[in-house]
């Protein structure tokens, strides 16, 4: 459980300095636009995998079993995203985040606040954004999609023999036991899309659907 812990931290973090960086009112001054700009996109990219790994635990955390064409159609949908290039879309690329990164916010950090723990306070929390990749993988593969895996094998196995009573006792209890992962990552797409938009607007960039 470590991995949550340490994957979860590492975004919940950078969720708290980007709310104090979004209230700064340096940031609104024009030599800035360029770093306000590249901080929408951080948002952007953290937001789209969230999005992307909270979909399908959402989907099967309320899979309508019932409902027998759906449930065939998100196993085989489900099996298809596992090859293609979704699949690494749900954790997002620290490189692609450090390139970001270096790119106009690193250097100015220090321009921003006043309070020099406060300035390497930012600093490590983006250093920690962007040398996640083991927390992330852990996290997003080995622990989400490992446990995605395990239950859609067993409740297809379940609902081909017809055995629907006890695929749904199998659902339920992955839904209860993904819960808290289920609400953190949900709590992390709002918070995300605020910043989001905040940064979009100090910048003065319109939001798009981003790559």
């Amino acid at each position: 459980m470590s991995g949550i812990s340490s994957a979860l931290g590492v975004i919940s973090k950078f969720i708290d300095i980007g709310k104090e960086i979004a209230k700064l009112p340096a940031l609104f001054l024009p030599q800035y636009q360029s770093s306000a700009t590249d901080l929408y996109e951080i948002c952007q990219k953290l937001l789209k995998a969230n999005e992307n790994l909270s979909r399908w635990l959402h989907r099967f955390r309320y899979l309508d079993l019932s409902d027998r064409n759906a449930t065939s159609l998100a196993f085989q949908e489900y099996r298809s995203m596992k090859t293609g290039p979704e699949f690494q879309q749900m954790k997002f690329s620290c490189f692609d985040i450090s390139s970001i990164y270096y790119r106009n916010i690193s250097l100015k950090i220090g321009m921003w606040f006043s309070n020099q723990q406060k300035i390497e306070e930012a600093e490590g929390i983006f250093n920690r954004l962007t040398d996640a990749d083991e927390d992330m993988v852990a996290f997003v593969f080995d622990i989400v999609i490992g446990r995605l895996d395990e239950f859609v094998d067993e409740v297809e196995n379940e609902f081909d023999v017809g055995n629907l009573d006890r695929a749904e006792e199998l659902r339920l209890e992955f839904k209860s036991e993904t819960k808290e992962i289920a609400q953190q990552l949900e709590k992390f797409s709002g918070d995300l899309s605020d910043l989001t938009i905040s940064f979009a607007k100090i910048a003065r960039v319109p939001i798009t659907l981003g790559v």
